[in-house]
């Protein structure tokens, strides 16, 4: 593993999810990239709950000494985004959240996640 990219919302799962990214980044000595998705367009309103985010996930990194993580915001269509994310940064593993808000209720995915983990070059876990 090189670089672990996480999808981050701010949701429970997101939270879950960033956990068990620093804990392997911990262990195994990787880069980790945050990327949050602020709406398919950049507004003023996009733009002031992206910060807020941003602002919580640092908190959650430093507080695990991981200042050092790069946290990045765009704006597009979610699973386009953070698809494209991973191949910037050459992600190894992609650690995200997933909410179940798929529109079959047989699955336990949610429609990003099933996007990114149907079309991810690399490893990807999913955290409930």
């Amino acid at each position: 593993m090189s670089v672990i990219l996480v999808p981050f919302d701010a949701s429970q799962h997101a939270y879950k999810a960033l956990h068990i990214a620093l804990d392997l980044s911990e262990k195994y000595k990787t880069n980790l990239v945050l990327i949050h998705v602020a709406g398919a367009t950049r507004t003023e309103e996009n733009a002031a709950r992206a910060a807020a985010i941003v602002s919580a996930a640092k908190k959650k990194l430093n507080h695990r000494s991981a200042d050092a993580a790069e946290i990045e915001v765009v704006y597009g269509v979610p699973a386009e985004c953070i698809l494209l994310a991973a191949k910037r940064f050459s992600a190894s593993t992609i650690v995200m959240g997933c909410r179940g808000a798929s529109a079959s209720e047989e699955s336990m995915f949610g429609s990003v996640s099933q996007e990114i983990f149907r079309r991810a070059d690399c490893t990807c876990i999913s955290v409930k």
